[in-house]
């Protein structure tokens, strides 16, 4: 019986841990997990999540996309959240959920326009702005899941879907391409807020 009981708790207990161990986008309940491991020079690196959010578009407030950040656990963001991690040098991951198909040219017109909003000189990585456009080779499509994920000396690299399409290892680019999130003009301050866990 007490065996039994034993088994009972232990069952429970995995249960709960199962259930804390996720982030939620509350107005999809789309789960992310609150870690995540990725693998670097030095070993495997454990990266927590920071927030997650969700890109709605149009009065009618179509779902495009949600969205979870990552930063490697223990990683320093005081003062302001959302610029330490736009400028964080250090391990990094987004992980985008296309919830909507749209056209390859949206999906690029989009990461350019908030970029150019932040970058009106594109100079310093005109070139990795072009690989970049190029990894996205078909319109996007409802399921799709688009990761980044940055690694100080090994670089930038674009997933679609599980394939990794690229890697680029100019750090300009890497900020550049957070800013359409945390920087000082990002896509949409609510959408900045809920990444970087930041409760106004």
């Amino acid at each position: 019986m007490r065996h039994r009981l034993s088994l009972v708790a232990t069952a429970a207990f995995l249960l709960a841990a199962g259930q804390a161990a996720a982030i939620v986008e509350s107005k999809t309940g789309t789960e992310y997990p609150d870690t995540v491991s990725i693998p670097t020079g030095a070993g495997e690196q454990v990266l927590a999540a920071t927030g997650t959010a969700l890109r709605e578009k149009t009065m009618l407030k179509v779902d495009v996309y949600t969205i979870a950040s990552y930063v490697a656990e223990g990683a320093d963001l005081s003062g302001e959240r959302a610029a330490a991690i736009w400028k964080l040098d250090a391990p990094k991951r987004l992980r985008m959920d296309l919830r909507r198909s749209f056209s390859r040219e949206k999906l690029i017109g989009a990461f350019r326009e908030v970029i150019e909003k932040n970058y009106p000189d594109l100079g310093p990585f005109s070139a990795d702005m072009t690989a970049f456009e190029g990894y996205f080779t078909r319109d996007a499509q409802a399921g799709d899941v688009i990761l980044f994920t940055y690694v100080p000396g090994q670089g930038l690299v674009t997933e679609l879907n599980g394939e990794a399409k690229g890697t680029i290892t100019n750090l300009a680019f890497v900020e550049a391409l957070w800013s359409v999130w945390f920087g000082a003009e990002p896509v949409s301050g609510d959408m900045q807020d809920a990444l970087a866990g930041v409760r106004r």
